[in-house]
């Protein structure tokens, strides 16, 4: 049985080796370019009057994810080694974390952001 080996990123162990600085981009840009193209699609979905509940699920998920992993990213770039493979996995975990933890709470989450603009307008 082979084990696993966090030495390897689906084939690009050594463009991450070589320029770290790409999965730091990456932390920035994917989640902003996602949340846009996501956002699109559930305004095509609402009006065809499809269930939002995905949408709204990949839409937190990518919000957090920019927030938290832009931030954790920042600390273990400054901090730590410049591993780009390990900073990959680092997003990845926190992309996949927030994922769940969004598709679990989604309505909480809806509910609490509906709160929030409540107490904005007064």
């Amino acid at each position: 049985m082979k084990a696993l080996n966090f030495n390897t990123f689906f084939g690009y162990e050594n463009l991450l080796i070589e320029k770290p600085e790409i999965v730091m981009f990456g932390a920035f840009l994917v989640p902003i370019i996602l949340l846009l193209m996501i956002s699109i699609i559930g305004f095509v979905l609402r009006k065809i009057g499809a269930n939002m509940y995905l949408i709204h699920s990949f839409l937190y998920t990518l919000l957090f994810t920019f927030f938290f992993g832009v931030f954790t990213i920042l600390i273990l770039v400054f901090i730590t080694d410049r591993n780009g493979i390990k900073l990959a996995y680092c997003w990845l975990s926190i992309f996949t974390g927030m994922f769940f933890f969004c598709l679990f709470n989604t309505n909480s989450i809806s509910k609490m952001f509906m709160d929030w603009s409540k107490i904005l307008k007064k």
